[in-house]
């Protein structure tokens, strides 16, 4: 089973989660168009397509310990920052961390988390 793994684009630094996420969503991107009215009734299209900067990816675990919380948040807080984030399911992705949070879970040392990247580019 591979694991989930946000790193340096070098490779160092990694930080694992501790389980396979419960749900991870990966979609498509959205296409960047818009229509415009013009006089007469007609419209205008413009259409930039899909790019891998438009995707996003959210997952969910519900066992996170105390400590790769704390791995993954002294990363969330770096300002700037682009990582490598490698999946569970053989994906690899250049991103930047833009939400994390998380629930203690009651008598553990643990947290019910969830995360997004945004996609800068798509690696593998």
């Amino acid at each position: 089973m591979a694991e989930c793994v946000l790193s340096e684009l070098d490779d160092s630094n990694p930080t694992s989660l501790d389980v396979d996420p419960d749900t991870y969503e990966d979609s498509a991107p959205m296409r960047r168009l818009s229509s415009h009215p013009t006089l007469g009734g007609g419209r205008v299209w413009q259409d930039f397509a899909a790019h891998a900067c438009d995707r996003q990816i959210r997952l969910h675990t519900g066992w996170m310990e105390e400590a790769t919380r704390d791995a993954f948040l002294t990363k969330f807080n770096q300002q700037g920052k682009v990582w490598k984030w490698a999946d569970h399911m053989g994906n690899a992705y250049k991103v930047v961390f833009r939400v994390f949070t998380w629930e203690k879970i009651r008598g553990y040392a643990a947290y019910d988390a969830e995360m997004t990247f945004e996609v800068v580019d798509v690696l593998t």
